[in-house]
C-alpha cells in the first residue's frame, strides 16, 4: 500500500469524509437526546399521524421505548445507509475512474508503484474510511448512551447492528469500486453506481408498505439488515456479516485484477 497515495486521498477526500460523518453524528445525537420512555411514546403518537405508507417506507413503523430498538428503528432504516452510500459513490469515484477519465492515471502510473498497489491503496482508502465513519458514531452512539442513560443501551446487539450494517456497506463498497475499477468514464461509474443503491433502498421502503409490495425485498440487498432478528439473534447478525464480507472481499480482490489486467487508454 501506498503512504502518499493514501494521504493525497485523504486531502482530496476530506470534504465529503466531514460532511457525511458530521451529518451522521447529527443524526445520532438528535435520536439519543430526544430519547426517553415517555418521549418514545409520545413520538410513537405523533407518528400515528403521518401516512402509514410513510411510517412503514423510512423503517418507522417499530419504534419502541426500549433505546437499542428505539435506535435501530430510527437510524437503520434509511438514515445509516443513505449517507454512506453517497461517501461511497462519491468516494469510489474519485479513486479509480476520475484519474482514468482525467489522464491523471498516467501520472500515477509512471512512479514506481505497480497497478496492483494503486488499486489496493485505493480501495484501502475507501474501506477503511467507511470503517472510521460508522466507527465515530457507533462509539458517540454508545457514550451518549452510557452518560444520558445509563443501563438502557444493549451494547453487544447495538455493536452486532453496527457489524451487520457495516457488512452490507462493504459489500456496496466493493460494487462501486469494481464499477470504478471497470469503466473509462466517470459519468458511466456515477449513473450505474448510484443507481443500483438507490434502486435497492426504494424496494427496502416499498416492501414495507403492505403484503402486496413484500415480495420486493428478495430484490434489494438492505433486506439482509433486519434491524429486528439482528437484535434478537446472534447467530443471523454472524450469518450475514461473514456472507456480506466474504462477498465483498471477493469482488474487491476480483476489483484489483481487472484494473491490473484491463487496458487503458490513458
Amino acid at each position: 500500500m501506498n503512504k502518499v497515495l493514501f494521504k493525497a486521498n485523504l486531502k482530496n477526500n476530506w470534504l465529503i469524509l466531514l460532511f457525511i460523518t458530521g451529518m451522521m453524528l447529527m443524526y445520532t445525537t438528535i435520536a439519543i437526546g430526544m430519547f426517553s420512555p415517555e418521549s418514545a411514546e409520545s413520538l410513537e403518537g405523533m407518528l400515528k399521524m403521518l401516512p402509514e405508507a410513510m411510517i412503514k417506507g423510512f423503517g418507522f413503523e417499530g419504534i419502541g421505548t426500549e433505546l437499542t430498538a428505539y435506535l435501530g428503528s430510527y437510524l437503520y432504516g434509511f438514515i445509516y445507509l443513505t449517507f454512506p452510500i453517497i461517501y461511497i459513490v462519491v468516494v469510489s469515484q474519485n479513486v479509480i475512474v476520475k484519474h482514468v477519465d482525467s489522464g491523471s492515471m498516467a501520472y500515477l502510473l509512471t512512479t514506481p508503484n505497480t497497478r496492483k498497489s494503486i488499486a489496493l491503496t485505493q480501495s484501502s482508502f475507501l474501506v477503511s474510511t467507511l470503517f472510521l465513519i460508522l466507527l465515530i458514531n457507533v462509539m458517540t452512539g454508545i457514550l451518549m448512551s452510557i452518560t444520558m442513560f445509563p443501563g438502557h443501551l444493549q451494547i453487544g446487539p447495538y455493536i452486532a447492528l453496527n457489524i451487520a450494517t457495516f457488512g452490507t456497506l462493504y459489500l456496496i463498497a466493493s460494487f462501486d469500486f469494481f464499477l470504478s475499477c471497470f469503466f473509462n468514464d466517470s459519468k458511466k461509474m456515477l449513473s450505474i453506481g448510484a443507481s443500483i443503491p438507490i434502486l435497492f433502498i426504494a424496494l427496502k421502503m416499498l416492501s414495507a408498505l403492505g403484503e402486496e409490495l413484500a415480495f420486493l425485498k428478495y430484490f434489494t440487498l438492505f433486506s439482509l439488515l433486519d434491524v429486528n432478528r439482528i437484535l434478537g439473534s446472534g447467530s443471523f447478525t454472524v450469518t450475514i456479516s461473514a456472507i456480506t464480507l466474504l462477498f465483498g472481499t471477493g469482488i474487491f480482490y476480483g476489483s484489483i485484477v481487472l484494473f491490473d489486467k484491463k487496458s487503458l487508454n490513458i
